[in-house]
């Protein structure tokens, strides 16, 4: 219950936060179809969040073995990057998303079936380990406008992440067997296809406020996944699919420099993949990032 309410709540701050970006929007005056000389010398800033946080939920689904897991874990967050104008009608973004010192939280694996090792089971929970994840995502996209401040998204990304799992404990039922005197660490490095649709205002320099949503889909074209437990195994294939929705609002406090909001909603779905004998289960990662940021155009 209490991740659910954490995972409600975050989704309801993104959502606030893009309500705002998007009134902004509509409030102010469509751009004109010339741009003035100094439009492209105006267009584009740098961003950095370092007050920032994520809360993930992931999840995994076995279908070699009748076990799912769950875990919520937050971490701080820090944001980088910056947006660049070729010309007025075409931009790109560099950014950069990495958790750092991860949260610890406890993971719970519940059979789905009444027996489990050819044990009839008491409590579902066979298992609980401590959790902790690392991320890290590079992401490159273009931007070109298709009217005013709409913009056809698209490019790719890099992500790279770490679970972490330690502290063993049985279930009541002693179900299972453990490595209890060490750390199981699984490792995934992938390649994204991402696209989409954006509004952003595009500019800070000489400007009040500014605003910019986007909402994307990313499909893995390339993974590799490889765990302790399984050394010289790698999983080089996951199908799936992310989703997300970003958007930011900020204010001036001094010329050509402004603090705003930053909020992301993503969920990332792979599915299960088979190497030899060993499973890679269905799994998905729900994260809600927030966080204050700094923008500029100097």
């Amino acid at each position: 219950m209490n991740a659910y309410r954490l995972d409600a709540a975050g989704r309801t701050a993104c959502a606030v936060l893009l309500a705002v970006a998007t009134t902004l929007a509509e409030a102010q005056a469509p751009s004109p179809l010339v741009a003035a000389p100094n439009d492209v010398a105006d267009l584009g800033f740098s961003y950095f969040l370092g007050l920032g946080g994520q809360t993930a939920q992931y999840r995994e689904d076995s279908a070699l073995v009748p076990v799912k897991s769950r875990a919520t874990t937050t971490s701080p967050l820090i944001v980088t990057g910056a947006l660049y104008a070729i010309n007025h009608d075409l931009l790109f973004s560099l950014g950069s998303e990495t958790t750092f010192a991860p949260g610890n939280t406890t993971e719970k694996w519940s059979a789905t079936t009444s027996q489990f090792n050819g044990r009839t089971l008491t409590d579902p929970v066979v298992q609980r380990n401590g959790f902790s994840l690392t991320q890290n995502t590079t992401q490159l996209l273009g931007l070109y406008r298709i009217v005013g401040d709409w913009f056809a998204v698209a490019g790719p990304s890099l992500h790279t992440q770490t679970f972490k799992r330690y502290s063993f404990v049985q279930g009541v039922d002693d179900a299972v067997s453990l490595p209890t005197d060490h750390t199981v660490e699984e490792s995934t490095s992938e390649v994204l296809a991402n696209f989409g649709i954006g509004l952003d205002s595009g500019k800070v320099r000489g400007q009040s406020w500014h605003y910019g949503v986007r909402a994307m889909v990313g499909l893995p074209v390339w993974s590799r996944t490889d765990n302790t437990e399984t050394p010289g195994v790698d999983f080089k294939s996951a199908s799936g699919y992310d989703l997300s929705l970003e958007g930011r609002v900020s204010w001036a406090v001094v010329d050509d420099i402004h603090v705003g909001l930053w909020g992301q909603w993503l969920t990332s779905e792979r599915h299960r993949a088979i190497t030899g004998e060993f499973e890679l289960p269905q799994n998905r990662l729900t994260s809600t990032s927030y966080g204050l940021e700094l923008l500029w155009k100097l």
